[in-house]
C-alpha cells in the first residue's frame, strides 16, 4: 500500500499518517499525539492540543474513481488483448507454423504495452493535479487567496 499526496504530487510507501516530502497529513488533522481531527477542527478533539497538522488539499470525490478506472481498465483489455494474442500463438504455433512470426512479433508489441501502462498511473495522476490546481492560480501563478 502506498499514499498519494496532492499536495506536493509524489507517493510514500507503506500506510503514513503524513507525507515524506511535504510533511502534510493526508486526509485529517493530526496534534502531536497523533490523535485524528475532522479537516475544520481548530482543537484536538480529544487532548485539546491547538497544534494541529495541515492537511493535504481536499481531493473531488471524483479523483480517486477516475484514477482506479484508469488503471483498471487498460489493464484489464491489455490483459484480455494478451490471452487472445496467446492463444493465437498457440493456434499458428499447432496449425499455420507460417504464421508464427506474425505472433511473436504481436506478442512483443503486447509486451511493450504491458510495459508502458505500467508507467502511466503516475503521469495521469500527476496530469489531474494540474488539472484540479489550474483554476485555483492567478495568472501568474500564485495561489489565490
Amino acid at each position: 500500500m502506498s499514499r498519494y499526496c496532492y499536495n506536493c504530487n509524489r507517493i510514500t510507501s507503506g500506510e503514513p499518517l503524513f507525507c515524506n516530502f511535504c510533511g502534510r497529513s493526508y486526509s485529517v488533522k493530526l496534534c502531536p499525539r497523533l490523535h485524528p481531527n475532522p479537516r475544520n477542527a481548530q482543537i484536538c478533539s480529544q487532548c485539546g492540543s491547538h497544534d494541529l497538522s495541515t492537511p493535504q488539499p481536499k481531493v473531488p470525490f471524483w479523483v480517486p474513481i477516475l484514477e482506479f478506472l484508469l488503471r483498471v481498465i487498460p489493464g484489464a483489455a491489455l490483459a484480455i488483448v494478451s490471452v487472445v494474442g496467446v492463444a493465437l500463438f498457440v493456434l499458428a504455433l499447432l496449425t499455420r507454423p507460417a504464421l508464427l512470426l506474425s505472433t511473436v512479433s504481436l506478442l512483443i508489441a503486447l509486451a511493450f504495452l504491458w510495459w508502458a501502462w505500467s508507467r502511466i498511473p503516475a503521469s495521469f495522476r500527476r496530469l489531474i493535479h494540474r488539472l484540479l490546481t489550474h483554476g485555483q492560480r492567478g495568472p501568474q501563478g500564485r495561489q489565490r487567496r
